[in-house]
Protein backbone atom coordinates (compact mmCIF):
# COMPACT_ATOMS: atom_id res chain seq x y z
CA UNK A 1 0.00 0.00 0.00
CA UNK A 2 1.56 3.41 -0.88
CA UNK A 3 1.34 6.27 1.49
CA UNK A 4 -0.05 9.58 0.18
CA UNK A 5 2.04 12.73 0.72
CA UNK A 6 0.38 15.93 0.79
CA UNK A 7 2.12 18.71 -0.51
CA UNK A 8 2.44 21.49 2.33
CA UNK A 9 1.01 24.85 1.19
CA UNK A 10 3.86 27.25 -0.16
CA UNK A 11 4.22 31.08 0.45
CA UNK A 12 1.73 32.40 -2.81
CA UNK A 13 -0.66 29.52 -1.31
CA UNK A 14 -0.56 31.23 2.54
CA UNK A 15 -1.09 34.73 0.59
CA UNK A 16 -3.83 33.78 -1.24
CA UNK A 17 -5.48 32.03 2.14
CA UNK A 18 -4.83 35.02 3.65
CA UNK A 19 -6.96 36.58 1.14
CA UNK A 20 -9.27 34.31 1.31
CA UNK A 21 -9.69 34.08 4.45
CA UNK A 22 -10.71 38.15 5.10
CA UNK A 23 -13.15 37.64 2.57
CA UNK A 24 -14.73 34.70 4.35
CA UNK A 25 -14.69 36.30 7.45
CA UNK A 26 -16.02 39.45 6.53
CA UNK A 27 -19.14 36.87 5.31
CA UNK A 28 -18.63 36.18 1.23
CA UNK A 29 -20.25 33.03 0.50
CA UNK A 30 -17.66 32.79 -2.61
CA UNK A 31 -14.90 32.75 0.07
CA UNK A 32 -16.20 30.18 2.02
CA UNK A 33 -16.75 28.57 -1.07
CA UNK A 34 -13.37 28.51 -1.96
CA UNK A 35 -11.63 28.28 1.47
CA UNK A 36 -13.68 24.85 1.81
CA UNK A 37 -12.15 23.78 -1.46
CA UNK A 38 -8.61 24.15 -0.06
CA UNK A 39 -9.55 22.88 3.49
CA UNK A 40 -10.66 19.65 1.12
CA UNK A 41 -6.84 19.69 -0.54
CA UNK A 42 -5.09 20.44 2.48
CA UNK A 43 -6.30 18.14 5.46
CA UNK A 44 -3.24 18.60 7.41
CA UNK A 45 -4.03 22.32 7.98
CA UNK A 46 -7.77 21.49 9.14
CA UNK A 47 -6.65 18.54 11.28
CA UNK A 48 -4.61 20.91 13.54
CA UNK A 49 -6.32 24.63 13.27
CA UNK A 50 -9.74 22.88 14.24
CA UNK A 51 -7.81 20.07 16.54
CA UNK A 52 -9.94 20.98 20.16
CA UNK A 53 -8.15 18.93 22.32
CA UNK A 54 -5.43 20.94 21.39
CA UNK A 55 -7.47 24.16 21.41
CA UNK A 56 -7.83 23.72 24.75
CA UNK A 57 -4.57 22.90 26.19
CA UNK A 58 -3.24 26.24 24.08
CA UNK A 59 -5.63 27.92 26.13
CA UNK A 60 -5.01 26.50 29.69
CA UNK A 61 -0.64 26.87 28.78
CA UNK A 62 -1.57 30.53 27.82
CA UNK A 63 -3.20 30.66 31.23
CA UNK A 64 -0.26 28.86 32.89
CA UNK A 65 2.57 30.66 30.89
CA UNK A 66 1.72 34.49 29.99
CA UNK A 67 5.20 34.98 28.18
CA UNK A 68 7.07 32.54 29.37
CA UNK A 69 7.54 31.12 25.69
CA UNK A 70 10.07 28.35 27.69
CA UNK A 71 7.67 27.16 30.13
CA UNK A 72 5.08 27.38 27.24
CA UNK A 73 6.40 24.99 24.98
CA UNK A 74 8.00 22.64 27.08
CA UNK A 75 4.28 21.88 28.38
CA UNK A 76 3.47 21.43 25.34
CA UNK A 77 5.96 18.80 24.98
CA UNK A 78 5.34 17.39 27.98
CA UNK A 79 1.37 17.07 26.77
CA UNK A 80 2.34 15.58 23.47
CA UNK A 81 4.85 13.11 25.21
CA UNK A 82 2.20 12.05 27.87
CA UNK A 83 -0.51 11.76 25.11
CA UNK A 84 1.99 9.49 23.28
CA UNK A 85 2.14 7.15 26.14
CA UNK A 86 -1.43 6.94 26.88
CA UNK A 87 -2.34 6.15 23.53
CA UNK A 88 0.30 3.80 22.62
CA UNK A 89 -0.04 1.98 19.80
CA UNK A 90 -3.95 2.38 19.32
CA UNK A 91 -5.38 3.84 16.38
CA UNK A 92 -9.29 4.21 17.86
CA UNK A 93 -10.38 7.22 17.99
CA UNK A 94 -12.60 6.26 21.06
CA UNK A 95 -9.72 5.69 23.23
CA UNK A 96 -7.77 8.89 21.33
CA UNK A 97 -10.86 11.21 22.71
CA UNK A 98 -10.73 9.85 26.25
CA UNK A 99 -6.85 10.36 26.26
CA UNK A 100 -7.38 14.01 25.21
CA UNK A 101 -9.28 14.32 27.95
CA UNK A 102 -7.32 12.48 30.46
CA UNK A 103 -4.82 15.12 29.32
CA UNK A 104 -6.83 18.11 29.10
CA UNK A 105 -7.90 17.24 32.81
CA UNK A 106 -4.36 16.19 34.09
CA UNK A 107 -3.35 19.57 32.86
CA UNK A 108 -6.81 21.36 34.27
CA UNK A 109 -6.00 20.41 37.43
CA UNK A 110 -2.33 21.30 37.81
CA UNK A 111 -3.34 24.59 36.58
CA UNK A 112 -5.56 25.10 39.06
CA UNK A 113 -3.16 24.07 41.80
CA UNK A 114 -0.28 26.07 40.99
CA UNK A 115 -2.97 29.18 41.43
CA UNK A 116 -3.32 27.74 44.52
CA UNK A 117 -0.33 27.82 45.90
CA UNK A 118 0.09 31.66 45.44
CA UNK A 119 -2.05 33.16 48.42
CA UNK A 120 -1.44 36.66 47.43
CA UNK A 121 -4.47 38.97 48.24
CA UNK A 122 -6.83 36.20 48.19
CA UNK A 123 -10.07 36.49 50.17
CA UNK A 124 -11.38 33.19 51.77
CA UNK A 125 -14.41 33.65 49.60
CA UNK A 126 -11.82 33.16 46.13
CA UNK A 127 -9.84 30.74 48.45
CA UNK A 128 -13.35 28.00 48.66
CA UNK A 129 -14.04 28.48 45.20
CA UNK A 130 -10.67 28.00 43.90
CA UNK A 131 -11.43 24.54 46.45
CA UNK A 132 -14.22 23.79 44.83
CA UNK A 133 -12.63 24.49 41.16
CA UNK A 134 -9.94 21.79 41.97
CA UNK A 135 -11.64 19.29 44.02
CA UNK A 136 -13.99 19.19 40.62
CA UNK A 137 -11.22 18.68 38.39
CA UNK A 138 -9.52 16.25 40.31
CA UNK A 139 -13.21 14.09 40.01
CA UNK A 140 -13.47 14.54 36.05
CA UNK A 141 -9.85 13.50 36.23
CA UNK A 142 -10.27 10.41 38.00
CA UNK A 143 -13.45 10.11 35.98
CA UNK A 144 -11.71 10.03 32.59
CA UNK A 145 -8.62 7.53 33.57
CA UNK A 146 -11.00 5.39 34.74
CA UNK A 147 -13.36 5.85 31.32
CA UNK A 148 -10.17 5.30 29.70
CA UNK A 149 -9.22 2.11 31.46
CA UNK A 150 -12.80 1.16 31.02
CA UNK A 151 -13.13 1.91 27.61
CA UNK A 152 -9.29 -0.24 26.96
CA UNK A 153 -11.19 -3.69 28.56
CA UNK A 154 -13.94 -3.57 26.30
CA UNK A 155 -12.45 -3.21 23.41
CA UNK A 156 -9.75 -5.66 23.76
CA UNK A 157 -12.11 -8.19 25.03
CA UNK A 158 -11.12 -12.29 25.83
CA UNK A 159 -7.38 -10.34 25.51
CA UNK A 160 -7.93 -8.03 28.24
CA UNK A 161 -5.45 -8.65 31.17
CA UNK A 162 -6.79 -10.29 33.90
CA UNK A 163 -7.63 -7.54 36.81
CA UNK A 164 -4.58 -6.56 39.65
CA UNK A 165 -5.89 -8.25 43.05
CA UNK A 166 -3.60 -7.52 45.98
CA UNK A 167 -2.97 -9.95 48.36
CA UNK A 168 -2.31 -9.68 52.63
CA UNK A 169 0.55 -11.21 53.41
CA UNK A 170 -0.52 -13.61 56.06
CA UNK A 171 1.18 -13.27 59.80
CA UNK A 172 2.62 -16.52 60.89
CA UNK A 173 3.59 -16.58 64.62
Amino acid sequence: MTETKTKLPDADDLDWLNKILAKANAGSMEAITELRSFLDGNPQIWQQVGDAALIADQAWISQMFKKNKLGAESLKRVLDELRADLLGNSKNKIEKMLCDVVVSTWLELHYLRSVDADHTNRTAALTNELLKRTESAQRRHSSSMRELVQIRKLLLGDRALAPLRVFSQSKTG
